[in-house]
């Protein structure tokens, strides 16, 4: 035991960070979601007044409106058999895997195979993050033979760097970059061995950076890894090795097809691609943030009033950065690898911050990159300065070993200089008020305080290096401060609470559970309400939605066809084409507080017949009503009208003698005969991926279906394909024979289809590579 303590005493000393770290999860049952958040600010919970306490953190909405409610509809799929490829639950259907953010075939999804609850298993998931980053930027640093502690302060820093940490509790920012280490690790070992598991490894980074749930972040992963495979090539001077793990890269790429090509699909059907803004830049005075990463407060203490603390953070810890930059010093002109890191650290502050660089990536207009937020490429600088500061501490060493006094102070004099810069502003009133410079003094306090003590060991250390005992005090209280900093960091934000308020059962959920009905509902329903409880809803909030459905919702709101917002479909509730669109779209059931009748945000029901709506749920909050003219969600038509014009579309679909239930809107000739009879269907079957539906009708006719009109659906009348013809704007058409007919709407998607066929060539590459390495092998 005492071997294995002294060989692997950093790796232990990362799980017991990490363990000391989790442990509110481990030793107290509670879960890194913020439950009391939810239960505080977001309806139905916060009506029914479940809890009204103090809430930590509420800078993380998006986990509860968006990502838990889709990884738990994902699971649920998967625990079922099937692939979650649809979501019929928001913006009457939408793609769900090529939802980037569902990550529905994320490998490490195993987790909820475990037999826990749903929360365990995604608290698990949410854990692991800094523990995968910490064990991965270990082995990255050692693979450059570096000593245990230096390895151990950069595996601490990425661990707990801003990034990770402020994006933790989505499970998906930090999956996409923490196996970074892992890749760079590998080719560093496959130069040096060239061994084939190094490869595998490589090739197995993409795929877990690429279907965890953000294009962005995977992009940097793979822009870094690849800019790092062509140094490592240089330097090793061998460039013939360069293709080997090139074609391991892209073998893992191709793993990743599945996921990738159908979100490509997505983005070229969505509003996103259109909208080219330059998003979260950061601006320069926020450098002081890399010191002291609550300069500008923080959303826990609630006294930020500056920035966006989450998508600029770039903290990685004061000493690492110390270090990071004193490598900069002592091994620019020794060490081909620092000036790699610090040429990628320089990059992303260029590309995160207000400067000429980012202004061109925003006017090349590069997909993705040029439609995202701008400050997430801090991320690199973050992962720079952890592996610089694993370089800066060896180096340190041996400089405090071997220089003079002189020397030492020459060092230590711009640092002081940089700190005491730092603290004049808000020492000289430079933010716009007291309370703010009053923050900022605050703040920079134990940053400062770290620092200096930081500096005193490092003092003392020169003064007493002569014992041999020193270097291994100066060692463990410099990682004792790097540790208590960014524990301190990191518990600070990252909120721990009970779990049986996440999602907690409330009067009018139970009336949600048991309506179980292919009628739409409406009201303000996000996917915590919409997704989780399977109701199917007109509106949604995602940064990926069909686009013509959102211009289809402008048309309502506003009576002209304008762009969708950039992640958000918002049904009108109360203007003159509402009624009728609602009608149209199945909506059955509209929920409602009791406290909202009359105000202006709620709907209306004062501006229709008395007999419309029919209360057939109440409580002491809400009260549920049933629309008694709702379409319905299948029906057939026996004329037909074929216009063009998107405009001309739609105002023919909303004027007053045109009969929604009698009449379809075409873009093309179907070649039927417009011939009156009788006609029924009838849905037997809804899936989000297929839909049978029974129809009857008297003449040929047109089945519409409204549901919203997407590539990759396929329609099969009586067991022969026939094509899905865009019916009233966004919507599905089919025609149907005399008679009786069996439709089937399937959804397979082309481009999930071909993302299969590639994943099994990149499988043939990383299998044929295995054979021809051992050829080789044996050759030599």
């Amino acid at each position: 035991m005492k071997k294995i303590i002294n060989k692997h005493w950093p790796v232990i000393l990362i799980v017991l960070i990490w363990f000391i770290f989790s442990s509110p999860f481990f030793l107290k049952g509670l879960v890194p979601y913020a439950s009391y958040y939810q239960s505080n600010f977001f309806s139905p919970w916060s009506a029914y007044s479940i809890y009204e306490g103090p809430v930590k953190n509420n800078a993380m909405p998006d986990v509860i409106t968006q990502i838990y409610p889709w990884r738990d509809f994902s699971i649920s799929a998967l625990l079922k058999g099937s692939i979650p490829l649809w979501n019929p639950y928001n913006f009457s259907g939408t793609p769900h895997l090529a939802n980037y953010q569902s990550a529905a075939l994320f490998p490490l999804n195993v987790v909820f195979l475990v037999p826990f609850d749903f929360i365990n298993s995604w608290s698990i998931l949410v854990l692991l993050q800094p523990l995968l980053a910490g064990a991965g930027m270990y082995l990255f640093l050692r693979s450059f033979k570096l000593s245990g502690i230096s390895a151990l302060i950069g595996s601490l820093a990425f661990m707990f760097c801003g990034f990770l940490v402020t994006w933790m509790g989505y499970a998906t920012l930090g999956y996409a970059i923490l196996f970074l280490p892992y890749a760079l690790f590998a080719i560093n070992k496959y130069f040096e061995s060239k061994s084939y598991k190094y490869l595998l490894i490589l090739a197995l980074t993409i795929p877990l950076s690429f279907l965890a749930g953000h294009f962005q972040t995977s992009i940097y992963f793979i822009c870094t890894t690849v800019a790092y495979l062509i140094f490592s090539s240089f330097a090793n001077k061998n460039l013939k090795s360069f293709l080997v793990p090139l074609f391991f890269i892209i073998a893992g790429f191709l793993l990743s097809a599945p996921q990738i090509l159908p979100s490509v699909e997505f983005y070229t059907q969505s509003v996103r691609q259109e909208i080219i803004t330059q998003l979260e830049v950061i601006p320069p005075i926020y450098l002081t943030t890399l010191f002291a990463p609550d300069f500008f407060g923080n959303p826990v203490t609630r006294n930020d009033w500056f920035g966006h603390y989450a998508e600029w953070n770039g903290y990685s810890g004061v000493i690492p950065l110390f270090l990071a930059l004193f490598s900069v010093f002592a091994l620019w002109k020794k060490s081909k690898k620092v000036i790699f890191f610090s040429i990628l650290a320089l990059v992303s502050l260029l590309l995160a911050f207000d400067t000429p660089i980012n202004d061109l990536v925003f006017a090349l207009k590069l997909p993705v990159l040029s439609t995202s937020a701008s400050g997430r490429i801090i991320v690199l600088f973050s992962f720079s300065v952890a592996v610089l500061s694993g370089f800066g501490f060896d180096a340190l060493i041996s400089f405090l070993k071997k220089t003079s006094f002189t020397k030492l102070i020459i060092v230590l004099t711009p640092c002081v200089l940089i700190i005491s810069l730092i603290w004049l502003i808000p020492f000289f009133g430079v933010l716009p008020d007291i309370e703010k410079n009053g923050i900022a003094r605050s703040n920079l306090v134990l940053p400062t305080l770290f620092l200096f003590s930081f500096i005193f060991l490092g003092a003392a250390f020169f003064v007493l290096k002569k014992y041999k005992k020193s270097i291994y005090v100066f060692s463990i209280l410099t990682l004792l401060i790097v540790s208590f900093d960014l524990l301190r960091f990191s518990t600070k934000w990252q909120t721990f609470e009970p779990k049986e308020y996440v999602f907690k059962d409330v009067p009018i959920n139970d009336f949600y559970k048991k309506n179980k009905t292919e009628e739409r509902f409406f009201g303000k329903l996000s996917a915590e309400n919409s997704v989780y409880y399977k109701l199917q809803a007109l509106g949604g909030y995602d940064p990926l939605y069909p686009g013509r459905y959102g211009e289809f919702v402008k048309y309502v709101d506003f009576g002209k066809i304008e762009r969708g917002d950039r992640s958000v479909v918002d049904f009108p509730n109360s203007t003159p084409r509402t009624g009728r669109a609602i009608d149209f779209l199945g909506v059955g059931y509209i929920a409602q507080k009791k406290s909202d009748d009359g105000q202006v945000w709620a709907f209306p029901f004062g501006d229709y017949r008395p007999d419309k709506f029919e209360i057939v749920y109440e409580d002491d909050i809400y009260k549920v009503y049933k629309n008694r003219d709702v379409f319905p969600r299948a029906f057939v038509v026996n004329s037909y009208e074929v216009i063009t014009d998107d405009n001309k579309i739609l105002e023919k679909m909303f004027s007053q003698n045109f009969d929604l239930r009698k009449n379809v809107v075409l873009e093309n000739d179907p070649g039927i005969d417009k011939l009156e009879g009788a006609a029924t269907s009838k849905i037997v079957k809804y899936l989000p991926e297929e839909i049978e539906i029974a129809v009857d009708s008297e003449n040929e006719a047109i089945l519409v279906l409204t549901d919203t009109f997407y590539p990759g659906w396929s329609a099969y009348v009586n067991n022969e394909k026939q094509e899905i013809i865009r019916a009233d704007y966004t919507f599905r058409g089919v025609a149907v024979p005399s008679g009786k007919s069996n439709v089937r709407f399937i959804y397979e998607p082309q481009s999930f289809k071909t993302g299969i066929y590639l994943l099994i060539v990149g499988i043939g590459i990383i299998t044929g590579g295995y054979f021809l390495i051992k050829k080789n092998e044996r050759k030599d």
